[in-house]
């Protein structure tokens, strides 16, 4: 386990990487495509509206529902102002407090095309081989008619045969410039630098996390034994906070990153335990909520001496009856199926009817029902409609001979005979036989 820093080590690390930080955003800033992405969100908030997009730290800038307060845009304008010359300012980046984790994905989508690039790029020097190094444009040679026609001149018949393949990797190589808004080598040289600001960026976070590892394992110490999460699933929990708290980390706050950290170690140990902590998971807010009433029952009961009721709790915290009810049910301990109250053998699962079927049933009920449409097709409208209400086909509402003689505007008898009538159709199409035996 590597040893802990120094104060001046942590400093010097620390300017490392905010100057590491500046170089992967200066190769992103260099791109149009990248200058659009990263400025547009915070237009966006200039202006009042919410971005799609979240590149700032909500709780710095005190965002509420996507939308920077009023007090805030002076400051995000200046910002921007010194982030348009020609170099980043490196105080104006630290200032903004970016959520760096969603800068490096921003740039690694930038730079994802250029493995692309370069393979059409070495594909374009492999064809440029077979043309033996020729340095008249392939365009010219392939085009050049009369030179095709000689046999000497192989290199422009060769070139007439691969012009199609330089034209399509031309037209990707310009879409791609069109798309990002620079040329190739400038689009290539901005990935170099970002990867390589990335790798050395990625490097000193590794640092900082194995030089407070000893802080971690000592946090969840606190937490362990724990019956719901392995010490091991806590230890990376920890690291997730550890990572967090230098993302975020600033020597200018005249402290070590070890006393900064503990509390991000601890709210993401915390937080995990509460993730795992029931088998339907709960919000953090609505277990907040829970412990805010458990202690006000807990105090209540030390006062007077008796648990309160839902009126004297309601009463006593100060909130509404229908609020803690609400987080009450929410709360309530998980049941199974198979759960009996000890006194009698039968299940909570007796209890409830089933929506289910099972797959026999219901096949057969698809089958009959399949059947009954076939046989009702032999019929007339009148008739079909007859039988269908009668029998409760649609709703599982049969009805009776005068209302249907009211809706068809004849006699019950007449409804009876159509009904005969229709039923000895239906007799003579095998229908009825079939639910007889089908039951």
């Amino acid at each position: 386990m590597v040893s802990p820093l120094s104060s001046e080590e942590e400093k010097e690390l620390v300017t490392e990487q905010e100057k590491e930080r500046c170089n992967m955003l200066e190769s992103i800033l260099s791109i149009k495509l990248g200058r659009h992405q990263f400025f547009e969100p915070m237009r966006m908030l200039l202006n009042g509206d919410t971005p799609g997009k979240r590149m700032i730290d909500e709780s710095f800038w005190c965002i509420i529902n996507g939308r920077l307060p009023d007090s805030r845009r002076n400051e995000l304008r200046e910002i921007i102002r010194n982030m348009k010359n020609h170099y980043l300012n490196r105080d104006s980046v630290r200032d903004l407090h970016l959520l760096w984790h969603t800068v490096e994905n921003m740039g690694s989508e930038l730079f994802d095309g250029i493995k692309n690039c370069r393979k059409l790029v070495n594909q374009r020097k492999s064809l440029m081989n077979l043309l033996e190094d020729d340095t008249v444009p392939v365009a010219v040679k392939a085009l050049n008619h009369e030179s095709l026609l000689k046999p000497a001149m192989k290199n422009n018949y060769r070139a007439w045969e691969l012009h199609p393949l330089f034209a399509s990797i031309k037209n990707e190589l310009d879409l791609m410039e069109v798309k990002r808004g620079s040329g190739i080598h400038e689009y290539s040289a901005a990935a170099k630098r970002f990867r390589k600001a990335f790798k050395k960026n990625a490097d000193i976070l590794e640092r900082f996390v194995e030089a407070n590892l000893r802080l971690v394992v000592s946090m969840v110490r606190k937490y362990y034994p724990c019956s719901i999460m392995e010490e091991m699933d806590l230890v990376q929990e920890g690291c997730q906070g550890l990572m967090e708290a230098v993302r975020r980390f600033d020597y200018r706050r005249s402290c070590k990153l070890s006393t900064y950290a503990v509390w991000w170690i601890r709210q993401y140990i915390i937080k995990a335990i509460l993730r795992h902590s029931r088998l339907v998971r709960l919000p953090v807010s609505v277990q907040k909520e829970d412990s805010s009433i458990n202690r006000a029952i807990d105090d209540f009961t030390l006062e007077t001496g008796h648990k309160p009721t839902l009126d004297e709790l309601s009463e006593y915290m100060g909130r509404n009856r229908d609020e803690i009810e609400q987080v009450y049910l929410t709360t309530a301990p998980l049941l199974s199926l198979d759960h009996t109250d000890g006194e009698h053998d039968a299940t909570i699962a007796y209890f409830l009817k089933s929506r289910f079927q099972q797959p026999d049933v219901e096949a057969m009920h698809h089958d009959t029902r399949e059947r009954i449409d076939t046989a009702l097709a032999s019929l007339s409208d009148r008739e079909k409609t007859i039988i269908t209400l009668r029998f409760g086909l649609l709703d599982d509402e049969p009805c009776t001979l005068q209302e249907l003689g009211r809706i068809f505007g004849i006699s019950r008898e007449r409804v009876r005979q159509l009904e005969s009538r229709a039923l000895n159709k239906l007799k003579g199409h095998g229908l009825l036989a079939t639910l007889s035996e089908n039951g």
